[in-house]
């Protein structure tokens, strides 16, 4: 008679290193870039809020919990929506923007005040 085989993988086989949290990638970035990181998440953010409340005002009709809350409230909930595009944009806004000569002179005269 055979032995069974084990439905253990033997210790010397590896799997493949997780994909780190969202949150843990955004502090990479903000590592990195510092204040370029922050500032291009918050100028994208003010872009979607003021280009959903323009949506609304120009005669879009929001359905269900921002019907209620007027025209800016329904603004922030659709920002809160699309919250997984806006931070892929950042991603991949921030390395480019990154690179244009000026930002990238600052980026690397000031990185000393925001590395940990």
């Amino acid at each position: 008679m055979k032995p069974s085989t084990p439905d253990i993988a033997p210790p010397e086989t590896t799997t493949p290193a997780a994909k780190p949290s969202l949150l843990a990638r955004f502090k990479a970035l903000l590592v990195d870039y510092g204040p370029l990181a922050i500032a291009v998440n918050y100028v994208i953010f003010g872009l979607v809020i003021v280009g959903f409340w323009m949506a609304i005002r120009a005669g879009f009709q929001p359905q269900g919990t921002g019907a209620q809350a007027g025209a800016w409230g329904a603004a922030y909930v659709a920002s809160q929506v699309v919250r997984p595009l806006r931070l892929a944009a950042v991603f991949v806004l921030t390395p480019l923007i990154a690179r244009i000569p000026p930002v990238s002179r600052f980026l690397e005269r000031n990185k000393h005040k925001w590395s940990f």
